[in-house]
């Protein structure tokens, strides 16, 4: 009879784990040009993490593959031939809530990032990244992070800036509804932490702040982190000393 082979820990010792595989982030991808879609998903390929579940250049193809594959993240343009990316995003986050939507656009226009955060967008970025770029964003989006490329946040973060020094707090402005530990999660939102960040300096499961950001954008009327990061920022709910 063969001798069945002991582990090093013993004959009661169990079989050492296999490593965790990473969590797939499910992408769309929807730009118009060929060429340069081609190129995005090309990037994507290379990404084990990282699941294109399908590209179109078309505003109409995109809501349909959306609502089809329900995925993790959509990155966007703004101009679309058949329709404006703005669109799509605003009918893509109310009627797939936990999808987030990151713009990859060419336009610096600050009127397109306003809008973008208006619609619901998690993320604005300009094409001229880099191609390493692509795919950390993706991933910080996925885990609830809210993402500027740095020329563009610094003027949307100087706009509220001089909301919260030039206007006083609304009195009819619902942050009263928060709970306490609401009031905590807003905060570290505004700071971009990704849900992970904050579950563990809270001391609580990740699914737990899920809940918590969408009670929060829920009872604000929000549409996404970033617009409940600017929310908190123009109601001084935010450190300025804080990280």
């Amino acid at each position: 009879m063969t001798d069945i082979p002991r582990t090093k820990g013993g004959a009661g010792a169990a079989p050492a784990p296999l490593p965790a595989r990473p969590e797939v982030v499910r992408t769309l991808l929807v730009e118009d040009y060929k060429i340069y879609r081609h190129g995005l998903r090309m990037i994507l390929d290379l990404e084990d993490d990282i699941a294109v579940v399908g590209e179109t250049g078309s505003a109409v193809e995109a809501l349909e593959m959306a609502e089809a594959t329900a995925p993790d993240v959509v990155v966007l343009d703004i101009l679309l031939p058949d329709g404006s990316g703005l669109q799509v995003c605003r009918k893509i986050c109310a009627r797939l809530p936990d999808t987030k939507v990151l713009m990859l656009t060419a336009s610096d226009e600050d009127s397109d990032l306003v809008e973008s955060v208006k619609a619901g967008a998690t993320g604005y970025l300009l094409k001229d990244i880099a191609p390493d770029q692509l795919p950390m964003s993706i991933r910080a989006v996925a885990s609830g992070k809210a993402l500027l490329s740095p020329e563009l946040g610094s003027t949307l973060l100087s706009e509220y800036s001089a909301l919260v020094r030039g206007a006083p707090a609304r009195d009819d402005e619902p942050t009263g509804e928060l709970t306490d530990r609401e009031l905590e999660v807003l905060g570290l939102v505004a700071r971009g932490w990704s849900n992970r960040k904050i579950a563990e300096e809270l001391f609580i499961a990740e699914n737990t702040v899920k809940n918590h950001v969408r009670n929060i954008l829920d009872k604000l009327q929000l549409r996404s982190r970033m617009q409940a990061a600017l929310y908190a920022v123009r109601g001084g709910l935010v450190d300025d000393q804080a990280e």
